[in-house]
């Protein structure tokens, strides 16, 4: 096994994953890794670099994982003590609740629920357990009389989709198995760790961290990079912000590594449209399709559209993107994609309310603004309306952001976008005293975004 010497560098030069394994077979391994993005791709890279740095005959003493609902006294303690016939000792660490975002405790929450229908009910419970904590909650009240309601659970998470039927189960059965068994979340106390990270791992011993997202504010995440490596790990993406389209060949190549097949672009458009930047599904569906075509090498659109189904989501801004194209078919596509994932009516009113509000508001500004005249570009704007706007206002909003809104109300006349906001609020209305949701929203697409051409008004 590879042995670091020394104390803990500040800054460990290879920051992507084949640089690190490059250093590790050069005899030249960090003291830390730590990986953070995709779940499944940390967890792939970490298991990657624990496997270089300990050989297989050695894994059963010298490797050590550890799963996420441990806490970082835990982890301390671990690192810090020799393994059982001295030598090195990687600790392998998986997704760690104590380094997790907030914005992805959702996502912990439904891995933890799958946890346990997979039958991993200690790994689910001890998880449920540490998120809990997170949230302000303790054992004793998942397995109380009065535990917290799934909606209780839906708002601290602030998820993009609310609790599936199955996860109230979860609740009520994990949340008892932890009573039973008197699982506690461990202490948050991170001061042992630091200081073991401040004077360095004892000789020999190496921690690896597959923390999928991690709050890269927390100073324990900023110790971690200090004393070794961090590696992010995610599916890369392409084009302008608000339309990013998930770069899937590089992965799909090493997916397929091995099996002597290839994937074309049709089919890798098509798993981007269907799968999305999910590589753990990614992967399974690619496993699927190999199997799938035989002897044939090479993996095509039509295999694709034959075995996998569709369990990308459109992100929550695309229909507005659509309107503010004013392009009727993608905005049609989406309306479809989003009732079939279960989008409710009212969320989708909600948002295309939303997008014409902005756009009326952009457009009125720069009306007032510019005199009634027409704004050419961005650095016109911004010599003229950028100055008049509240900096409370602007707050986060990128400036180019509220630009693009502006350009995009130009596609409308003004009268357009006011009888759209009323047709909008009509629509609403007749929803909530039973009217069909979905054709109301379709109807006002078709009767907005594919009225005749008219003179576009420019101001």
């Amino acid at each position: 096994m590879a042995s670091p010497r020394g104390p803990a560098r500040k800054k460990e030069p290879t920051l992507d994953l084949e640089g690190a394994l490059q250093a590790i077979a050069a005899g030249k391994p960090a003291q830390v890794y730590l990986l953070d993005g995709d779940a499944f791709l940390t967890l792939r890279g970490a298991r990657s670099i624990a496997h270089a740095l300990v050989p297989e005959s050695q894994r059963s003493l010298n490797l050590v994982e550890m799963d996420g609902a441990v806490g970082p006294g835990e982890v301390a303690v671990e690192i810090g003590t020799g393994g059982l016939f001295g030598g090195g000792k990687v600790v392998l660490l998986v997704e760690p609740a104590f380094l997790q975002s907030k914005e992805d405790l959702a996502g912990a929450f439904a891995k933890a629920s799958d946890m346990w229908r997979e039958g991993r009910q200690r790994e689910a419970a001890r998880r449920l357990v540490a998120l809990a904590a997170r949230l302000g909650w303790s054992t004793a009240d998942l397995s109380g009389e009065s535990p917290p309601k799934p909606g209780e659970w839906e708002e601290k998470l602030q998820g993009d989709e609310g609790l599936r039927p199955e996860d109230g189960i979860f609740l009520a059965e994990a949340g008892r198995y932890a009573g039973e068994k008197n699982l506690q979340a461990a202490k948050d106390d991170v001061s042992a760790l630091e200081g073991l990270l401040e004077k360095g791992l004892p000789a020999g011993h190496v921690l690896v961290v597959a923390a999928g997202k991690v709050d890269g504010r927390l100073p324990l995440v900023k110790r971690f990079a200090a004393a070794g490596c961090r590696i992010p790990l995610a599916v890369q993406s392409e084009g302008a912000w608000d339309a990013q389209r998930p770069v899937l060949a590089p992965l799909l190549a090493e997916m397929l590594e091995g099996t002597g097949k290839s994937i074309d672009a049709g089919a890798e458009a098509r798993l981007a449209a269907l799968v999305g930047a999910d590589a753990r599904a990614l992967a399974a569906e690619v496993a699927k399709l190999a199997t799938f075509v035989g002897d044939r090498k090479v993996i095509r659109a039509e295999d694709v559209d034959q075995l996998v189904v569709r369990i990308a989501a459109d992100p929550f801004f695309a229909l507005g993107n659509a309107v503010e194209a004013r392009d009727l078919p993608a905005a049609l596509g989406v309306l479809r994609r989003s009732l079939a994932d279960g989008a409710s009516p009212h969320m989708l009113v909600g948002s295309l309310a939303g997008a014409v509000r902005r756009m009326l508001v952009e457009r009125e500004r720069g009306r007032v603004a510019a005199g009634g005249k027409r704004i050419g570009s961005f650095g016109e704007w911004s010599g003229i309306v950028l100055p008049g706007i509240d900096p409370a206002e602007l707050k986060e909003r990128k400036p180019y952001g509220l630009w693009m809104k502006y350009q995009a109300s130009l596609r409308y006349g003004r009268e357009e976008l006011l009888s759209g906001l009323a047709a909008l609020a009509e629509a609403d209305h007749s929803m909530k005293t039973g009217s069909d949701g979905a054709i109301l929203v379709e109807r006002w697409l078709v009767g907005t975004l594919g009225a005749p051409d008219r003179e576009r008004r420019t101001a």
